[in-house]
C-alpha cells in the first residue's frame, strides 16, 4: 500500500477549509479553532496508519540486492548474443586470390556478447572464428557510460581509429575487402590496438567535432621470425599512440561532409643483415644474458586524412543515398635506428657490423569509393586503389573495382564484385568475388 505526501498536504489543507463557513465571527473562530485541532489528530492517526502500511509492505517485498553506491548491481543478467557469417566466393579465372586457397570458404564467424555492466560502465567482447587462426579476440573493451563533458573512456582491444574505413568491422564494408593502402599500410583485416582509448564530442565553432586519442602496447603483431635484445613495450616510448580528428558538417538537410585527420606512431622489429649475439639484461639475480638476435627496435608514423561525403534526400531517403568517400595514407619509417652491441655468433667466422637488411624508405597510398543506391536495397559501386607495396620493395599497386551490393533484409547481404589488379611490372590480374553476410541476433551497429 502506498499513498503519497501530497495526499495528506491536501487532506490537511481542505479539511479546515471545508468546516470554516459559520454564522458570525466568533462562532466561526471557535469552529475553526475546533477543525483545526480535529484535523490535526485526524492526521496524526492517517500518517500511523500510512507508516504501518509501508512497514508491511517493505517487510513483505523481496530484497533486491544492491551495488556499492545502492543501485541495483545488474538489472540484466543475461547480455545480447548475436553472431555474423561471412562467406566469399572467389571464382577468379587464373586461380583463387584467397589466403586459405579455396574457392568457396567461411572467412570468419564473428560472435558478440554486448551489454550494459553496471551504471558507469557497457561490456562488448567480439570473438572471430575462422580456419586461418582458429578462433580470436577480434575486440574486447570496457566503454565508461557516465562521464561528464562527453567523455567516454574505453579500456580493451579496439578497431584503431585512424582513417574512416579501419573503424568498420570486414563484414560490414560496402566493398568485400579493406582498401589495399589499409591491407599493405595497416591490417588486412584491420589494425587492431590493446590498451587505452579517450574521446570527446565538442562544438566551439558551429560544427561538431570528435578528438580520439590511443595509447596501445603495440602497433603491430609481434614477427614471429625476427627477435630482438629488447621487447617493443619495455619503455614507455615504445608503446604505440594515436590521434583522430573528426570535423562533421550539415550542408543541408540531405547532405553532410566529413573530414578527419589522423596520425599513428610507435615502435616495431625492423630485420638485420644477419645474426648476432646480444647480451641482455636477465634482472638483478642472474645477469645479462647472451640471446641471438637478428632484428632491431625501429619507430614508424603513420599519417591520414579522410574525406567523406554524403547525400540522402527527406523525402525519398529509403529509395535514393549517395556516398563519396576517400583516404590518403603516408608511413614514415625511421631511416638510422640505434643498433645494440653485437657480435657474431661464431667468433672464429668473420662477418659484417649490424646494419639494416634493407634500406629503410616511406610508402604512400590512397584510396576512392563511390556508392550510389538504386532501389529500396540495392546499391550499385566502384573503387580505386594505389599505394607503394612494403612487400614488393615498394612497388606500385593499383586496382579498379566494381560492386553490386544487395540487402534482402536488413540480417543479410550479398555482395558482387569485379576487382582488375595490376602489380609494377606484372600482368593485369582479374578477380571475381562474391560475398554472402548474415546476421544472428540483436547485432547491434557499428559506429557512424
Amino acid at each position: 500500500m502506498r499513498i503519497s505526501r501530497h495526499v495528506v498536504v491536501a487532506l490537511l489543507l481542505v479539511a479546515p477549509v471545508a468546516r470554516a463557513q459559520q454564522p458570525d465571527s466568533a462562532a466561526r473562530s471557535r469552529a475553526r479553532a475546533d477543525s483545526i485541532a480535529k484535523a490535526v489528530r485526524d492526521s496524526i492517526a492517517l500518517m500511523k496508519e500510512l507508516g504501518a502500511a509501508v512497514a508491511a509492505d517493505t517487510t513483505t517485498r523481496p530484497s533486491v540486492p544492491v551495488g556499492p553506491q545502492g543501485g541495483p548491481t545488474n538489472p540484466r543478467l543475461l547480455p545480447d548474443f548475436s553472431a555474423v557469417g561471412d562467406l566469399v566466393g572467389d571464382l577468379s579465372p587464373k586461380g583463387t586470390t584467397q589466403a586459405d586457397k579455396t574457392r568457396f570458404g567461411v572467412r570468419e564467424v564473428e560472435l558478440a556478447v554486448q551489454a550494459v555492466v553496471d551504471p558507469y560502465f557497457r561490456g562488448d567482447v567480439f570473438l572471430g572464428i575462422s580456419d586461418l587462426e582458429s578462433i580470436s579476440i577480434e575486440q574486447a573493451f570496457l566503454t565508461t557510460t557516465s562521464l561528464p563533458n562527453e567523455l567516454e573512456l574505453k579500456i580493451g582491444r579496439f578497431l584503431m581509429p585512424f582513417g574512416k574505413q579501419n573503424t568498420t568491422h570486414r563484414h560490414d564494408l560496402h566493398t568485400i575487402e579493406y582498401p589495399w593502402v589499409i591491407q599493405k599500410l595497416l591490417s588486412d583485416d584491420g589494425l587492431k590496438g590493446t590498451g587505452l582509448w579517450g574521446s570527446r564530442v565538442f562544438s566551439p565553432f558551429g560544427f561538431y567535432q570528435e578528438l580520439q586519442l590511443t595509447a596501445i602496447d603495440r602497433i603491430s603483431p609481434p614477427a614471429e621470425d625476427l627477435t630482438t635484445a629488447e621487447a617493443v613495450n619495455k619503455s614507455l616510448g615504445g608503446l604505440g599512440f594515436s590521434a583522430r580528428l573528426r570535423n562533421y558538417v550539415d550542408l543541408s538537410e540531405a547532405a553532410n561532409v566529413e573530414l578527419s585527420f589522423s596520425a599513428l606512431t610507435g615502435k616495431r622489429e625492423r630485420a638485420l643483415n644477419g645474426s648476432y649475439i646480444a647480451l641482455v639484461d636477465g634482472g638483478s639475480r642472474s645477469g645479462p644474458t647472451a640471446l641471438e638476435v637478428n632484428a632491431t627496435l625501429a619507430r614508424q608514423s603513420t599519417f591520414g586524412a579522410d574525406l567523406t561525403y554524403r547525400w540522402r534526400p527527406l523525402q525519398q531517403g529509403l529509395y535514393q543515398s549517395f556516398i563519396l568517400q576517400g583516404e590518403v595514407m603516408r608511413q614514415v619509417n625511421e631511416r638510422n635506428p640505434s643498433l645494440p652491441a653485437l657480435t657474431c655468433p661464431d667468433a672464429t667466422i668473420p662477418c659484417v657490423l649490424p646494419s639494416l637488411a634493407a634500406p629503410a624508405r616511406d610508402y604512400n597510398g590512397a584510396y576512392v569509393f563511390a556508392r550510389l543506391q538504386t532501389g529500396q536495397r540495392q546499391f550499385v559501386g566502384a573503387r580505386y586503389d594505389y599505394v607503394q607495396n612494403p612487400e614488393n620493395d615498394g612497388r606500385t599497386l593499383t586496382a579498379g573495382s566494381v560492386y553490386l551490393e544487395w540487402f534482402p533484409s536488413e540480417f543479410s547481404k550479398l555482395n558482387f564484385a569485379y576487382e582488375g589488379m595490376k602489380n609494377s611490372g606484372a600482368n593485369l590480374l582479374n578477380r571475381l568475388l562474391v560475398q554472402a553476410t548474415f546476421s544472428l541476433g540483436p547485432h547491434k551497429p557499428h559506429p557512424f
